[in-house]
């Protein structure tokens, strides 16, 4: 794809190279590709060097279901490699862009081809809600001032949902100030309106700013109005920085600059967003910059500065190598920092694991999923694929130890006003265990609760403040541990800092529904047949005796499995069998098997 980085290249060195005010990926982007007026896939694959054997759509089949919304923007320069993707892992294809006239409300995008788009047509055939971007990067008050542009642009809206039997619009209007407030909210109003009036299921979303920086966004009245609120999370460090960092923090780098995916979220929660109507966008790419040195934080030299695809860098791993790949411990982000014709470049991207950890965040903090800009940029791995399954689906595996930590991350304070509950129930048989190795908070005014299973309800093991009453140890009686963190308006301190860990449960016992599995032979000398009255779909997870997963699948009603070539010990493992659907989870099946070589 030599070709299509090529021109990423040029496009992002003269943009952070001019003196034009800041602009966000998304748009430095989609001013970049408006010049080739393309309207085909064809076209967009030649220019960006896409070959067949990067587009795959039979290699994902998943009878896992999503529990959160994945919402993927899908920009129209990425041609065909939208059959790549995997549709069992998202729930929303949100077409990008139509170009908003701010004089006339029509489309000032030659390339923007929703009618005709393949891309449009697989997601819905795949049973994926279609939606349309409409941007708008600057002359917002010219908008405003124009009724019949903002007319037209409703009613072009309401045609181009119906012309395709689309389910929504998700407005992407950038470089707002606080005296756009009052008029886009009276806007999303009025179009909301006749959205509802033209079809009563069709939805309205937003972008937000990862930092609403002018309060441009009346969340207290947009709130009942729109469906889902998208925070752009990302572009805390872009090509004007002077200092070289994550383009999406989940911890605060530097203790000047202390905006964080975290923080992004308790401020719009705080505003007045509905939590499940929350999605945290995250970039599937990074930025790179040339450096003063290869250490962190590192300041900017020079006119360089570029966005790195996640599969660009993963296909350029001479460069991108492990021995130049570096953690930075209080954001939680690697690095990569080399030399490059006797200059330092760094440049910052997720990995698997950091973007697995953002995820973790969405899930503790109790919001609607997450957004993707943009679908694409990781053509040819399906690694993030397979991270929204692991965390956000029916078959999530959650891990039997780990660490945890307040929002501040494991060096940083935590925030004002937060508040948020999560439990910890590890996919294994066991008690939960937390070893708190920190614990700091405003005497009498954060508090930290932890209760004795699965939410809220459950019985109370304790209430934690100030830095004299540290919880030290706490186990559960049972799988699930709830906590519950609350910080007021002022003064924020280290806060916490737990690993928490499976303790073997045991007595653990088979259900009383003797009928519901059956395992045969057992014992087995690794060979076994596993058979259950449902015709569903569930997934397998086999424990040892202290927790740990030795095995996991998914089946329907029947399969065999073979155990001898897994290096197990002889001994008593349990065999516990999920139904996949949502809203089955506790009619779980658990059944002892014993294993003798």
């Amino acid at each position: 794809m030599k070709k299509f980085y090529a021109s990423l290249l040029s496009l992002f060195i003269l943009v952070s190279s001019s003196q034009t005010a800041f602009k966000s990926t998304m748009q430095e982007q989609s001013e970049f590709y408006k010049q080739y007026k393309f309207t085909n896939d064809q076209s967009w694959d030649s220019l960006n060097s896409v070959t067949n054997s990067q587009k795959n759509s039979s290699k994902y089949s998943s009878a896992c279901s999503l529990k959160k919304k994945v919402y993927g923007w899908h920009p129209y320069w990425n041609g065909s490699v939208y059959t790549a993707y995997d549709w069992t892992m998202l729930s929303d294809f949100c077409y990008f862009d139509y170009s908003v006239s701010p004089t006339t409300g029509q489309n000032t995008n030659a390339s923007f081809a929703w009618s005709t788009s393949a891309a449009v047509t697989a997601a819905k055939a795949n049973g994926v809600k279609i939606h349309v971007c409409a941007s708008l990067f600057a002359s917002h008050a010219t908008f405003w001032a124009t009724p019949s542009a903002q007319t037209t642009f409703i009613n072009n809206m309401v045609s181009l949902l119906n012309s395709r039997g689309g389910n929504g619009v998700n407005i992407d209007f950038e470089g707002m100030g606080s005296a756009d407030k009052t008029p886009f909210k009276n806007f999303m109003v009025n179009l909301k309106n006749a959205l509802v009036a033209a079809n009563p299921n069709y939805e309205l979303s937003v972008a937000l700013y990862a930092v609403d920086w002018s309060t441009s966004f009346d969340i207290p009245n947009l709130n009942p109005v729109l469906n889902n609120f998208i925070i752009m999370g990302y572009d805390y460090y872009y090509g004007g920085s002077t200092t070289a960092g994550p383009e999406a923090p989940l911890y605060n780098f530097e203790t000047g600059y202390n905006y964080t995916l975290t923080k992004s979220v308790t401020y719009y929660l705080k505003q007045g967003v509905t939590p499940s109507k929350l999605l945290l966008g995250l970039p599937y790419y990074g930025r790179e910059w040339q450096t003063v040195s290869n250490i962190a934080p590192a300041a900017t030299s020079g006119t360089f500065s570029t966005t790195r695809l996640y599969n660009y860098v993963k296909n350029n791993s001479a460069t991108y190598s492990a021995s130049a790949k570096k953690w930075e411990s209080n954001c939680y982000n690697p690095y990569f920092s080399y030399l490059s014709s006797g200059n330092w470049r760094q440049c910052w991207i997720d990995d698997i694991y950091s973007m697995g950890r953002k995820f973790d965040m969405v899930n503790q903090r109790g919001i609607g999923g997450i957004g993707i800009w943009a679908l694409g940029y990781d053509n040819g791995y399906n690694d993030y694929w397979q991270l929204i399954k692991d965390k956000f689906s029916t078959c999530e595996i959650k891990p039997c130890t780990d660490s945890l930590f307040d929002m501040g991350g494991p060096t940083r304070n935590y925030y004002d006003n937060e508040t948020y509950t999560f439990s910890i129930a590890p996919s294994s048989l066991n008690k939960v265990q937390l070893q708190f190795k920190s614990f700091t908070t405003e005497q009498g005014w954060d508090s930290l609760f932890v209760y004795n299973g699965p939410t809220t309800a459950s019985p109370l093991m304790g209430a934690y403040t100030g830095s004299t009453t540290s919880p030290g140890t706490v186990t559960s009686t049972g799988t699930v541990i709830t906590i519950r963190f609350k910080s007021d308006i002022s003064t924020v301190t280290s806060g916490w800092k737990l690993i928490y860990n499976c303790v073997a449960i045991t007595d653990i016992k088979e259900n009383a529904n003797e009928n519901g599995a059956n395992l045969f032979p057992n014992p087995t000398s690794g060979v076994f047949e596993i058979k259950t009255n449902s015709v569903a779909d569930s997934k397998i997870l086999i424990f040892n005796s202290i927790g740990e997963i030795v095995y996991r699948s998914v089946f329907n009603s029947e399969k065999t499995i073979d155990l001898s070539n897994l290096n197990l010990n002889s001994g008593i493992y349990f065999v516990e069998i999920i139904p996949i659907a949502i809203g089955t989870e506790g009619q779980k099946l658990v059944k002892k098997l014993v294993y003798q070589k």
